[in-house]
């Protein structure tokens, strides 16, 4: 496993410059991940690896893979990618083999206190409250006591666990990832977090989502997100196995309505609700009608994907653009691609109540199978979350 460099070197030059304590602060609470324990590895599926005509799925995962995507639907109908043969000029080899796979590559902080590095192992910044400002958590009742809004503040990691581990380095499917963990964003340092008419500039779409039919809208994707999906075709142990797909690809491959990643979903289509979560407007960290934390938590960790996408932060992996190079800013995000599980304050693999059900949820999925003992006071108040991306990609 390669050394996490950039993180380090960053803190040292901040600490250097500004002259910052570097602590493990009474409020600051947090925990690295164990790779092995703490990650839901079954949120890798489904798996689809050419020229098997098959998705592998395991437990129910939801998600979609290559021959699902249109891009790669119309460049099989023109013969470019007969029976999974896929084709990257810029590779060693141009010729390789189709291969798609959800990808454990971003985490996220949730946390009430300015500059906790949470799934830093609680480390904080506390000099820097000094320099820049920032609010912590906020709660405030609207409308009397029918709706409560919450803020928190966010952290967002680019965090290449395949890379990390040098898993797939063969197959070329993690080109281009740097094998480190490195922060890419601070919620306090955007002075739009905290400021409703900022977060605007960014995002001035909102407002064709403010109106009461386009936030009934949500409750479509609330259910749609959390439906149980049975995968088709049959099973080896908790493994199943699709075969109906064509296997020169020239029919396109729909899935159930119930899986998120298929275009039967409306999920995919209603990209302005964060599912049972909420509505994703405003881009900041004010969360309107909160519930608990963990549905807060969760809705301002799907709210700093969003709005990672809308800054060109993220890159485009999937279809016959993303297969071959990671180059291609992603600007807007699609949900479908996306699933998380929770790394603190419990793992949601070692979470008892996780145990009825997956470890792992797709975007906008309930959270009431897995909630309970999620949270708790003192060091069970901040939140890190993992999450898992789908990446298509030429292997070798």
């Amino acid at each position: 496993m390669k050394k996490i460099s950039i993180i380090n070197k960053l803190l040292v030059t901040c600490g250097l410059l500004l002259n910052i304590n570097f602590s493990q602060a009474d409020t600051c609470s947090g925990k690295f991940f164990n790779p092995i324990t703490d990650v839901c590895w079954s949120c890798m599926f489904p798996i689809y690896v050419a020229p098997l005509p098959t998705k592998i799925g395991y437990q129910g995962q939801k998600g979609s893979i290559a021959p699902e995507k249109s891009s790669i639907q119309a460049a099989v109908g023109s013969k470019v990618f007969p029976s999974g043969i896929c084709m990257c000029p810029s590779h060693l080899i141009p010729l390789g083999l189709l291969m798609s796979y959800q990808e454990p590559r971003r985490m996220v902080d949730v946390t009430k206190d300015p500059f906790c590095l949470v799934g830093l192992g609680g480390i904080s910044l506390g000099g820097l409250e000094d320099v820049l400002p920032s609010p912590g958590y906020g709660e405030e009742a609207t409308h009397g006591m029918q709706t409560k809004s919450t803020f928190y503040q966010t952290h967002w990691y680019i965090a290449p666990l395949l890379a990390i581990l040098e898993l797939f380095d063969d197959v070329a499917c993690t080109q281009g990832e740097v094998a480190d963990i490195d922060l890419a964003f601070l919620s306090e340092v955007d002075p739009a977090w905290n400021d409703d008419d900022l977060s605007f500039l960014i995002s001035p779409e909102e407002v064709l989502f403010s109106s009461l039919p386009a936030q009934l809208a949500c409750t479509v994707d609330c259910v749609a997100t959390s439906l149980p999906y049975t995968p088709p075709g049959g099973k080896v142990g908790k493994l199943s196995l699709d075969t109906s797909m064509d296997y020169f690809m020239i029919t396109p491959h729909a899935d159930k309505i119930t899986n998120t990643g298929s275009s039967l979903n409306p999920s995919r289509y209603l990209f302005w609700c964060g599912g049972c979560q909420g509505s994703l407007y405003p881009l900041n960290g004010n969360n309107i009608d909160a519930h608990h934390e963990i549905q807060t938590s969760v809705l301002s960790a799907e709210k700093t994907n969003m709005l990672i996408h809308r800054m060109g932060l993220e890159t485009t992996t999937t279809g016959a653009l993303g297969m071959c190079a990671n180059l291609i800013p992603d600007m807007f995000m699609d949900k479908s691609e996306w699933k998380y599980q929770m790394t603190y304050p419990v793992p949601q693999p070692l979470n008892p109540s996780s145990s009825m059900g997956s470890c792992c949820n797709a975007f906008g999925e309930t959270d009431t199978s897995w909630n309970s003992g999620a949270s708790f006071p003192i060091t069970g108040e901040n939140f890190s979350y993992f999450w898992f991306h789908e990446r298509d990609c030429c292997m070798l």
